[in-house]
């Protein structure tokens, strides 16, 4: 049986939605770390796969914090010993800012419910897309997925970024608008859209991290 360690903050983004569906179907035996737990003496241990998730932490330049850099540290360590690592969503940036990339802020978030074209799966999604911080470059990466102004997939070596929101479902995606303040009328048009076409979003999570585990393993 293959172990994940899954990091995230404990109240925030912390729900694994269609990834903990494809954990599940997949055998994985799940151990959480939160970011607390983080200290400079932290070690991660041994897992065939270390999951990162998402924050209102940022990796963005002129934002960098010491907790942050702290992450951008560890997870910099974990895949130069070889490790295997899915970064989303802050976990996709924090990726990139290891691999000497650049994450930048945006004067607006950016929130939608979007298909993306992967490269060798086709479209994908759709999927959330929720995010103040843009990744504009990750260097000796393969870019698998992209916008005109942002890194959406990418992968170097043992260690893939996904900037969508994979994880989420139409319930999820509500809880963690409401707990970070956003009102109803601004989070509701997502939770419907993605309530739309939930089936496929799952599907195209379960397409993708099978494409990353096969390529990982």
């Amino acid at each position: 049986m293959p172990t994940a360690i899954v990091l995230s903050e404990a109240n925030l983004a912390h729900e694994l939605g269609y990834v903990g569906d494809w954990l599940d179907s997949r055998d994985f035996n799940v151990q959480r770390i939160y970011r607390d737990e983080l200290t400079d003496n932290f070690k991660f241990p041994a897992a065939d796969l270390l999951i990162n998730m998402g924050s209102l932490s940022s990796v963005a330049t002129g934002y960098i914090t010491e907790n942050s850099q702290r992450e951008i540290d560890k997870v910099g360590h974990w895949i130069s010993a070889g490790n295997n690592y899915v970064g989303l969503c802050f976990g996709a940036q924090v990726l990139a800012v290891a691999l000497g990339g650049e994450v930048q802020r945006q004067p607006l978030v950016y929130k939608a419910v979007v298909p993306l074209d992967f490269t060798g799966l086709g479209t994908q999604g759709p999927w959330v897309r929720w995010q103040e911080d843009f990744i504009i470059k990750a260097p000796s990466a393969v870019i698998d997925s992209r916008v005109d102004e942002a890194l959406l997939i990418f992968h170097a070596g043992n260690a893939w970024g996904v900037q969508p929101h994979v994880e989420l479902t139409p319930e999820t995606l509500e809880r963690m608008a409401i707990a970070i303040g956003v009102s109803e009328s601004d989070y509701e048009p997502l939770v419907t859209a993605l309530g739309t076409y939930s089936e496929q979003a799952q599907d195209s999570t379960s397409a993708l991290l099978d494409h990353i585990w096969r390529n990982l393993t």
